[in-house]
């Protein structure tokens, strides 16, 4: 007996650690593979925090509801980790990471400015909404799940029950990503396109047209820095998203771009550091 409740109690904790790998991989993992495409600055850095709070919040929620019978504490026990998720769907992108790239970069801490608006609330109550509704299905199909994997004897067995479980937090943390993570990416991604574009087509002529759909005028104050070595970051954005502000290196020559809606505006040399 005293087996096979440690055995519930070890699946507990593995089945809550996939929910939070599963949430952060939907979260930042895809969000941070396509920024390391684009030339982000330290792009892996929201994964990386992010996966080790969530599987270490998941896994604990986990372990102590399976320690309960009581299908109510067991729901209140969840609900813990799923705010918690909900809270680091916006602290890792806006207030960890930052200050986590001005750690490792120092020389450019007067280039970025991340605010965390009032506003942000209406987003942190929206993740927060999305986390309860697949984070609280994957917590009451548990107890069922945890029963039929710790009797099985197969691999299968086993397995099925935490890919659903990861099916359903990685549900959560793609709607998550839409709203939170989707408008400094596309920033980030679109001028990142409209450089490579400029740089691919440095010294030819190019069709009017091509020209203003790849916003190529946005770089012609900077056209001879394109050939170096670039890294992008987001400096600072506004209340909605909308309008994005990058900082992009190139070789350690600071250039300052403002994206509206994920179209590239304008972008001009750094001539100080200063806040």
């Amino acid at each position: 007996m005293r087996k096979l409740t440690s055995a519930k109690h070890n699946y507990g904790m593995l089945y809550g650690a996939v929910a939070g790998l599963a949430f952060a991989s939907a979260a930042w993992g895809v969000d941070d593979y396509i920024l390391s495409q684009a030339h982000a600055l330290y792009p892996w850095l929201k994964f990386i925090v992010g996966g080790i709070l969530c599987v270490g919040v998941g896994a604990l929620g986990g372990r102590l509801s399976a320690q309960f019978e009581n299908m109510y504490v067991k729901i209140l026990i969840w609900l813990a980790p799923l705010a918690a998720f909900a809270w680091l769907s916006l602290a890792i992108p806006f207030t960890f990471a930052p200050r986590l790239i001005v750690w490792l970069r120092p020389d450019i801490q007067g280039l970025l400015n991340y605010v965390y608006y009032p506003d942000f609330q209406v987003r942190f109550g929206l993740s927060l909404i999305l986390a309860l509704i697949f984070g609280l299905i994957a917590g009451l199909m548990q107890p069922m799940l945890t029963e039929s994997a710790v009797f099985s004897s197969s691999s299968g067995g086993k397995l099925i029950p935490l890919i659903i479980c990861a099916v359903l937090m990685g549900l959560s943390g793609t709607w998550v990503d839409s709203f939170n993570n989707e408008p400094l990416r596309s920033a980030v991604t679109s001028m990142n396109e409209t450089i490579q574009y400029a740089l691919d087509h440095q010294g030819q002529s190019v069709d009017p047209k091509v020209a203003r759909q790849m916003h190529l005028s946005t770089v012609n104050s900077i056209a001879e820095l394109i050939d170096r070595p670039r890294h992008l970051v987001v400096s600072s954005y506004d209340n909605t998203l909308g309008e994005v502000h990058l900082l992009v290196e190139f070789d350690h020559t600071p250039v300052s771009c403002v994206i509206v809606y994920a179209q590239p505006t304008f972008c001009e040399k750094v001539t100080s550091s200063a806040p």
